[in-house]
């Protein structure tokens, strides 16, 4: 399965092909099976995933705010997964990564399972690469996950920067999520979020035919399996990047994929990074 490894950041070529939800798992319970030994030799808690393509300009200050955790270094590892970036983000990540896989696919959804199916933890972390982790948010994952029946942990991702019409969409994104999930509706971001490993290979991980709304959608599948919590505590600052370009056509591209997926179960395959949009309606050729 693995190509080649070499240490100094401990780089990774992997060749495996994530499941997506309608396939088989055995690939997954081969690797859960593998690990096990090795988890509890360990006792590694909590693997941390950063999904990356070119994020040269953010994933440094991402990686220091993980590292930086007010917690026991060895109870959890830093796992970047990169889709072979053209730019210095791997460079970049050596210093502060135990692992770093990676794969010629393109999407978050492959770049997450891509760190799920190399995670020792028992809790998979996944942290977009321009997000900041307030100090303590991994205690205050331990906090939400004492409750055994809790499978899945939402952060609230507060907006680093950004005019006013960007940082509102964010706010009201998370003000959203909270209200959903009263009503047990969890419709999770993928931007600061963790769940339980065990249930999330019986979930079958993120779907890799989803460009969008792939969060939401394990969130609410997972929610079957246990109690979905959002801890107002476990604070990520994120950059508003997404929308310094065709604002309002990326916020009308998000919320008709979510009432899409909700009604019919279906959404975009692919959603293109936002420096590679020359126009506002080249968001929708997919949709």
């Amino acid at each position: 399965m693995l190509d080649g490894i070499h240490r100094a950041g401990v780089v990774w070529q992997n060749t495996y092909r994530p499941c997506d939800a309608s396939s088989p798992l055995f690939l997954y319970i081969a690797i859960e099976f593998s690990t096990t030994l090795e988890r509890h030799r360990l006792g590694m808690k909590y693997s941390v995933i950063v999904p990356t393509y070119n994020e040269e300009r953010y994933v440094l200050r991402c990686l220091q705010s993980i590292r930086d955790q007010r917690y026991d270094r060895s109870q959890y590892e830093i796992i970047l997964a990169d889709a072979d970036s053209t730019d210095s983000t791997q460079l970049v990540a050596k210093t502060f990564c135990d692992k770093i896989v990676t794969t010629s696919r393109r999407g978050i959804a492959v770049g997450r399972n891509l760190g799920a199916a190399n995670a020792i933890g028992d809790y998979l972390v996944f942290v977009d690469a321009d997000a900041v982790l307030n100090q303590g948010f991994l205690l205050q994952l331990d906090t939400s996950f004492r409750d055994q029946s809790a499978v899945a942990v939402t952060g609230i991702a507060k907006p680093s920067d950004g005019k006013i019409f960007q940082r509102l969409v964010y706010q009201s994104t998370y003000v959203l999520v909270r209200v959903f999930n009263i009503f047990d509706l969890p419709l999770f971001p993928g931007i600061c979020v963790a769940y339980r490993k065990n249930e999330f290979v019986k979930a079958h991980a993120f779907r890799e035919d989803f460009g969008i709304v792939e969060d939401l959608d394990l969130s609410r599948r997972i929610s079957k399996l246990g109690k979905c919590i959002v801890n107002p505590n476990a604070i990520a600052y994120v950059s508003t990047r997404r929308l310094e370009r065709h604002a309002l056509s990326t916020v009308l591209f998000h919320i008709y994929n979510d009432l899409k997926y909700l009604l019919t179960g279906k959404a975009a395959k692919e959603y293109p990074k936002h420096e590679e949009l020359p126009s506002w309606r080249d968001i929708w050729k997919n949709s």
